[in-house]
């Protein structure tokens, strides 16, 4: 769950420095990242700020650069309710509109290029879009809640394939490696408890291996609701390494683990806490059930902190995009902060944008984000140039 504040977009030119701390000349005391062995695995212990290498990236520059999505005209850039973007190399643009049941496909320059999609529970149709990915091998791959498949397409939207998911019909997140191999966070529940698994298919979706596996939640009274729910979040890298992490809890670290399940590093910062307030209580109790608030006997838990970490990214130099809880107060309401660090896991710098703006692909020094609603009411999907020193 996110917290949903009103903001203003803010265009334009943003400047983020990194604070190099302990890794260069002048740095602040007390502050290094320190890489320790464990148990024969390097561990990267990053502190609370900042600490770029010396010779590496230390500032990241957002400048903005193109919107898509209008509230009228040609509805051909006209969206009803995002749910995925993805970027292929040539820099087109695929938005996937769990509305509309259609991806629509610009180009680099925001030229509506070609839309797809159909809605269905036949072959090649989709009923309930719940998310896509692209694949090395370059597919669009959406995932169908209400007919449990993965449905394949090509860029040019021809449907490739499908693949039944069976008893994982719950999936949360899902990705592939070069060889075609999906992990996915699936959800498997019975009478008494909820349990999420890190499971690693074969591109046939046959289970090969369980990664790790946390119980979600002991099964409460039906009218016991809680705020925040830990998840799996993940992402595969170019030379096919899984980086995961579990999500919207108190740990802030992440394991990276090769192609044949051993773990080759470990990513740990430190970080402090953002407290709930009452202001921040209010706003998750009215996102999660309007004005009219809890409802007569139901019971909602709220930490006493905010988690560590809600999601994160890669880039194409497998760098990790963290999306945090931690926010700042500007002029036009509350921007949340990203943390970034660079492939070996040092924190080298971070960047905050408006809460609205979700941050979905980086791709060839490009940030593209996912509006789900703009100040305007319209979703959009925006594109920042990034420029690192």
């Amino acid at each position: 769950m996110t917290i949903k504040f009103r903001v203003v977009i803010v265009l334009g030119l943003v400047s983020f420095t990194g604070l190099a701390v302990g890794s260069r000349p002048g740095s602040a005391a007390g502050q290094k990242i320190l890489i320790k062995t464990e148990d024969g695995v390097p561990v990267v212990y990053n502190p609370k700020k900042p600490a770029p290498p010396a010779g590496g990236p230390s500032s990241l520059t957002l400048k903005h650069d193109l919107t898509i999505g209008r509230e009228s005209g040609d509805e051909n850039y006209m969206f009803s309710e995002l749910r995925s973007v993805q970027v292929d190399d040539q820099e087109n643009i695929y938005a996937l509109d769990m509305k509309e049941i259609k991806v629509r496909v610009y180009d680099k320059s925001g030229k509506h290029l070609r839309t797809f999609g159909n809605k269905g529970k036949g072959p090649g149709e989709i009923d309930t879009p719940l998310r896509m990915e692209m694949t090395p091998g370059k597919n669009l791959v959406i995932e169908d809640f209400a007919s449990a498949k993965f449905v394949f397409f090509s860029l040019e939207g021809a449907c490739v394939k499908e693949i039944p998911l069976g008893k994982y019909q719950f999936l949360i997140r899902f990705k592939f490696n070069s060889q075609g191999n999906i992990y996915a966070d699936a959800r498997t529940y019975d009478e008494t408890k909820s349990v999420s698994e890190l499971i690693k298919f074969s591109p046939d979706f046959k289970p090969l291996a369980t990664v790790a596996s946390f119980e979600a939640s002991t099964r409460r009274a039906p009218r016991a609701l809680t705020a925040f729910s830990p998840a799996f979040s993940l992402q595969v890298t170019g030379k096919d390494n899984l980086i995961w992490t579990i999500a919207q809890t108190d740990k802030y670290e992440f394991t990276v683990m090769n192609a044949d399940g051993k773990t080759i590093r470990r990513i740990v910062k430190d970080y402090d806490p953002t407290k709930v307030t009452g202001a921040i209580k209010d706003k998750l109790i009215e996102d999660s059930f309007g004005e009219q608030g809890i409802p007569a006997g139901y019971t909602f838990d709220v930490p006493s902190h905010l988690p560590a970490v809600y999601y994160f990214i890669i880039d194409d130099q497998d760098r990790l995009f963290v999306r945090t809880y931690e926010f700042e107060e500007k002029g036009d309401g509350p921007w949340f902060y990203y943390d970034v660090f660079d492939a070996e896991g040092r924190h080298v710098t971070r960047f905050c944008l408006p809460e609205r703006e979700m941050i979905f692909v980086s791709k060839k020094n490009k940030l593209y984000c996912m509006v789900q609603e703009s100040e305007e009411g319209i979703p959009q999907v925006k594109r920042y140039d990034m420029t690192w020193k």
